[in-house]
């Protein structure tokens, strides 16, 4: 199987964190390559997982799907909708009046009809990561594999102190992705200092 030349680029870059040599390939079958082919998905995932970023984000209507055999219905929210296989985080429903719950691979909803969700995707093509994203997951996975990598409790502090300043930076640079408006349709509301000022 290939490796995207980010996944790569994001596991060396991890090694350098570490200050550690990093291994000649991900297939070269050493025990390095093991652990971050490992570790790697986690740390990704993880980063994703954080913050709405435009680059995972889908927008998708869920139909209502028959109650799966063996599940009890809670009476509450008794309408159950199929999760999409790739969602990581389910970031909100559009009709912020129905009542949800995620429930392993589905929403719960008391609304008997089709639903729709804003979500966090899982990443396949990660060339399409952007810059300070990537840094931010090289950070994550060098955190990961320090334990094993790196002796220096200090330097293990270090790495989670820059690994969250690098994440701060992906999530500041993704937050001009779109124009400043509200996601769930309800009127724009002004800020504190504004309104205080009418």
């Amino acid at each position: 199987m290939a490796t995207p030349k980010a996944t790569s680029t994001i596991v060396s870059q991890a090694f350098r964190f570490m200050e550690v040599t990093a291994p000649s390939s991900l297939g070269d079958g050493s025990i390095k390559a093991t652990a971050a082919n490992e570790q790697y998905p986690l740390a990704l995932n993880a980063c994703l997982e954080q913050e709405d970023f435009s680059f995972a984000r889908r927008f998708v209507s869920l139909k209502l799907a028959n109650t799966p055999e063996g599940e009890v219905v809670d009476p509450d929210l008794p309408n159950f909708h199929v999760l999409p296989s790739d969602c990581l985080k389910l970031r909100g429903l559009r009709d912020k009046s129905i009542k949800w719950r995620i429930d392993g691979q589905y929403v719960l909803t008391d609304r008997a009809e089709a639903v729709a969700i804003r979500y966090t995707r899982q990443i396949t093509n990660e060339t399409r990561l952007p810059a300070l994203f990537q840094t931010a997951v090289s950070y994550q996975l060098a955190i990961l594999l320090a334990p094993v990598y790196v002796a220096s409790r200090t330097k293990r502090a270090d790495l989670v102190s820059d690994g969250a300043a690098a994440l701060r930076k992906a999530i500041d640079n993704d937050a001009v992705s779109a124009s400043h408006a509200r996601w769930d349709g309800m009127d724009d509301q002004g800020d504190w200092a504004s309104e205080a000022t009418r």
